[in-house]
């Protein structure tokens, strides 16, 4: 099996939140809430729950080839993989900085609520980060476009 080639950099992006959402969901699960009326989180383990998606930045270790092609496909799914990456984190500092916290305890500022439109959110970045990714691996790789007569 080669690794050099421009379809492994975009599969890895595909293929890992089969890895990373499960592994985040069991750390959210296993955090202690400081939530009074319902489950909040302190920002700082909100942000190492999500870490598992770190995954998406290893496109960028294709780079190493030697292949341009390949090069290319690192860079593009890389940069991908970064949007996937920072988009919870930015998110989940963003809704701290607003929330203000719990009343009995400020540091918890990360509510379930945040959850709710960011678990979505984040299965569509995914499903239109694929479309694109697939997109780009078509034509990086001169496939023949389909033609309808």
């Amino acid at each position: 099996m080669r690794l050099d080639r421009p379809f492994w950099p975009f599969l890895l992006l595909f293929i890992s939140p089969i890895v990373t959402a499960p592994l985040t969901a069991g750390v959210i699960l296993s955090l202690p809430e400081c939530g009074v009326d319902e489950p909040w989180w302190i920002l700082s383990h909100m942000q190492l729950a999500f870490l598992p998606v770190m995954v998406d930045l290893l496109p960028f270790l294709w780079l190493a080839s030697h292949t341009a092609q390949v090069k290319w496909a690192a860079v593009f799914a890389g940069l991908i993989g970064a949007v996937r990456f920072a988009f919870p984190q930015v998110a989940m500092a963003i809704y701290a900085a607003g929330s203000g916290g719990q009343s009995a305890d400020p540091s918890c500022s990360v509510s379930i609520f945040l959850l709710v439109w960011l678990a979505p959110s984040m299965i569509g970045l995914w499903l239109i980060s694929s479309l694109i990714g697939g997109a780009m691996l078509h034509r990086m790789t001169g496939a023949p476009a389909v033609t309808h007569s």
